[in-house]
């Protein structure tokens, strides 16, 4: 009599331990259910710590399109540049300066001499960037490097990513054998007498004070010398790129930033590393044990659920709020100093708990349900084929500077849209938007670089040349702003209340290549004409118009009809460019066209008619984007067509 009691107890705390370890082990070793704990912990990372003023300790001598400019070339950094920056930071009073450049490859001789020679004569601790994984140097490169960069200054530049989403998520410990160096950020810690673990440990990511103030103090590089002296005296001085959106690692925060909070420069990344070892933060993530306990705990709870036998729909809804109380819990909790529980493995262990309890309590009368499984598919960049079979040299890893130009697209209000829409109807009013648009640039020709959410990147005269690369671009944009407009005026009959595309073009010199490493690699574009491409399609917000091109682009189409916008003075520019909106055959019939054209002479003039003349466009034309916006700068005072953006 005693054993059957036993017996039934024995059997619930079996299916308590069985469906705690099963989601325990699930969540660690399951790419899916890893990925899913990883997000819930990474939105957490992101938005909930509590703000922390920017680091004393660290700062960041920045290396930015500004200082790669001065320069006759990109790329290698120019080595007179870096032995200059190192001796005036020595000067400064830094306590550490580590440089995050790896100096695999020769230069100019007489440059390259003085750096090597600064390097070993510079009196502050220094550690500087190396590698000899066969991905990222080769064998000639690697000889080099170890040639330049003495052993006992070189820090393993390695970045620990997750291998199921490219997250970086641990700091990079590197080797303690002499033939290996450490990591860079337990290199850095190791000069400051620092003792750090040789395992690889999760980055404790330092958050910022506010969403206008970075974690690390940053300065450009180029401008070390003009800078007061105490802004590093006493610092830990790391010097690295921060170049691109191409140039970045995607970190937790990508979960809920989508720039430079989100994807972060290599020395940023580092710098959060060594700052952890400074400030003697831990990892957020409890060990397993502490997992394991937690799972427990999920996993009674499902059990009681399921020995109240109050049948399928109640056991379902306690068990949907007993998992929302759980993750409001523990996002919240978080915020104010809770541990980061793991989420999804105790959901899924009080899941499991309470399915094996249903099967143990015998509920056969209760419909089985199927879990679906769908299929589901990545959206990549094109890749033309047999193009590049027929062409390879049209593939080179170091990159190739030539004339590119660039249509860069977004759907306006996307964001509000998507939190309008179930996700299934986003997918699909997406996918069908996305489907029409890459046919239309396919068919002139364009290479779809890359999608960022509802944004297109495409590049026309890569891979192979184009002689009509910019018309073929302009004749491009016109179709897809015509399609757009048709695709959004029936999703919103339709009840969907999609935005329009605004479309920018600009054409110029840019490198193309195909940068990453032997595994993964990406055919893209770098460089500041990509940047402005980003930004001529941002400016249609600010005019009210959908298509914005660059006076480059303009020039290079006299065949073709463009409308004048103004000479623009983009954000973060100093010089102006005169900004056009591409004109349909049925823009240049009509007579709107030819009258905003002599209207906007007379504003390019600053005529003293030309506020009257504006006034009379608007009357006759009052729907017209770029005649009311003009007309709003002149009842402003404004009589120019010259325009200074404020905003990106």
């Amino acid at each position: 009599m005693k054993a059957k009691r036993i017996k039934p107890v024995i059997t619930m705390l079996g299916v308590v331990i069985a469906a705690a370890l099963l989601a325990t082990i699930a969540t660690r070793f399951l790419t899916f259910l890893a990925g899913l704990e990883n997000v819930a912990a990474d939105v957490r990372v992101a938005a909930l710590q509590p703000a922390q003023a920017p680091s004393k300790d660290i700062v960041i001598a920045t290396i930015t399109e500004d200082t790669v400019s001065r320069f006759p070339y990109r790329s290698p950094v120019d080595r007179e540049f870096l032995a200059t920056l190192l001796l005036e930071l020595e000067k400064k009073g830094a306590r550490l300066i580590a440089l995050d450049v790896l100096l695999d490859q020769a230069t100019e001789p007489a440059k390259d001499d003085y750096l090597k020679k600064t390097l070993r004569a510079i009196k502050v601790p220094l550690l500087v960037s190396y590698s000899d994984t066969s991905s990222v140097v080769n064998a000639d490169q690697l000889s080099y490097l170890n040639d330049f960069v003495p052993a006992k200054l070189r820090a393993a530049a390695n970045l620990a990513t997750d291998p199921f989403d490219g997250t970086v998520r641990w700091i990079y410990p590197g080797e303690d054998g002499p033939e290996k160096p450490k990591g860079f950020a337990r290199k850095a810690a190791d000069l400051l007498g620092l003792t750090t673990p040789a395992e690889q440990i999760e980055i404790a990511w330092k958050p910022q004070q506010d969403t206008q103030t970075p974690a690390f103090p940053m300065f450009p590089s180029h401008a070390v010398a003009a800078l007061p002296d105490d802004w590093f005296a006493g610092k830990i001085v790391l010097v690295g790129a921060v170049l691109s959106i191409t140039d970045r690692h995607r970190t937790p925060m990508a979960s809920v930033y989508d720039d430079d909070r989100g994807r972060m420069a290599g020395v940023v990344v580092q710098a959060h590393s060594l700052a952890q070892f400074l400030e003697g933060r831990q990892p957020f993530k409890l060990s397993i044990q502490w997992a394991l306990l937690t799972s427990l705990v999920l996993a009674l709870c499902g059990l009681l659920i399921g020995l109240l036998k109050k049948g399928i729909v109640f056991n379902a809804l306690s068990g949907m709020f007993l998992i929302a109380i759980f993750w409001l819990g523990g996002m919240v909790g978080f915020r104010y100093g809770l541990p980061m529980l793991p989420l999804v493995g105790p959901t899924l262990a009080l899941a499991l708990s309470l399915w094996m309890m249903d099967v143990l309590l015998g509920s056969a009368e209760r419909q089985q349900r199927q879990f679906i499984q769908g299929a589901f598919s990545r959206y990549v960049s094109p890749i033309v084929v047999e193009q590049l079979v027929d062409n390879p040299e049209s593939l080179s890893i170091s990159g190739e500077r030539r004339e590119l130009t660039f249509i860069f697209t977004d759907i306006a209000g996307f964001t509000t849209l998507s939190e309008k829409l179930s996700a299934e109807r986003l997918s699909e009013v997406l996918n069908a938007y996305l489907n029409g648009a890459c046919s239309i640039i396919l068919r002139h020709g364009g290479m779809i670089d890359k999608f960022i959410g509802d944004a297109i990147m495409s590049i026309f005269n890569a891979p192979l040349p184009q002689p009509d690369h910019v018309a073929r671009a302009v004749r491009c944009a016109l179709e897809l702003d015509a399609y757009a407009e048709d695709f959004r005026i029936a999703q919103n009959k339709a009840g969907i209340p999609i935005g329009q595309t605004r479309l920018g073009i600009h054409s110029g010199p840019a490198v193309m290549g195909n940068f990453g490493s032997q595994s993964r690699m990406d055919f893209t574009a770098l460089g500041d004409t990509v940047n402005t491409a980003a930004r001529t399609e941002g400016v249609n917000k600010y005019f009210g118009t959908r298509l914005c091109c660059t006076d480059v682009v303009v020039a290079q189409c006299p065949e073709m009809r463009f409308r004048p916008i103004g000479d623009v003075v983009l954000k973060g520019k100093l010089t102006g460019v005169e900004l056009f909106s591409p004109a349909s055959d049925a823009d240049t019939a009509s007579g709107l066209f030819s009258r905003y054209v002599d209207v906007y002479a007379l504003l390019k003039n600053s005529d003293a008619s030309a506020p009257a003349a504006v006034r009379a466009l608007h009357e006759d034309f009052p729907d017209d984007a770029l005649t009311t916006f003009h007309f709003e700068r002149v009842e402003s005072g404004l009589n120019t067509h010259h325009v200074v953006m404020e905003d990106k």
